[in-house]
């Protein structure tokens, strides 16, 4: 009889989300340096994994010239039919043009957001995202001397730590 009700709790606590709402959702994310179209995927009204990749510029620069791509995992605490609350972890990869267009660095950026996304649904169902959060990424690369290949300076590229992205998805209920 143990088993039973303990296997009656699991089920009614795991299956719960497994019948919630699930879509994918296919849109644009406009950051403070970036642009990056993307694919949202919610497995369960929870639980969700975001795939996204991009233009970017940097603070020193503001030339959209770096390519990004990276990974968001998302997790609601907060879910209604119209809107959900949610909070995720972000990884990323960035693609520096570092001084001029022969010269490229790359670094990983991790991160964490909170976000708030509302939901429309007039013709087709539609989200609107507005995201907060922080990430850190640091790369040291050296300058070489194009006569004698030897090291003559050593630069320092941080990433800008504020995340505050706006998204627009088009969804589908699956």
């Amino acid at each position: 009889m143990k088993h039973a009700t303990l296997l009656f709790i699991l089920i009614s606590f795991l299956g719960t989300g497994s019948f919630a709402q699930k879509m994918t959702g296919i849109g644009g994310e406009l950051s403070i340096l970036s642009f990056k179209p993307n694919v949202r995927m919610w497995f369960s009204k929870t639980t969700g994994v975001e795939i996204f990749g991009g233009i970017a510029s940097e603070l020193e620069d503001i030339n959209p010239d770096d390519v990004e791509g990276g990974f968001k995992f998302l997790h609601a605490i907060q879910y209604k039919r119209t809107d959900r609350t949610y909070f995720g972890l972000v990884g990323k990869w960035k693609f520096l043009n570092v001084f001029d267009s022969n010269r490229t660095t790359n670094l990983p950026v991790p991160g964490i957001i909170v976000g708030k996304e509302w939901f429309s649904k007039k013709r087709t169902l539609k989200g609107l995202a507005v995201e907060l959060g922080y990430q850190f990424g640091v790369k040291e690369y050296g300058i070489y001397s194009p006569f004698s290949n030897q090291l003559i300076a050593k630069e320092r590229f941080e990433e800008f730590p504020l995340i505050l992205n706006i998204r627009y998805s088009f969804y589908q209920k699956k």
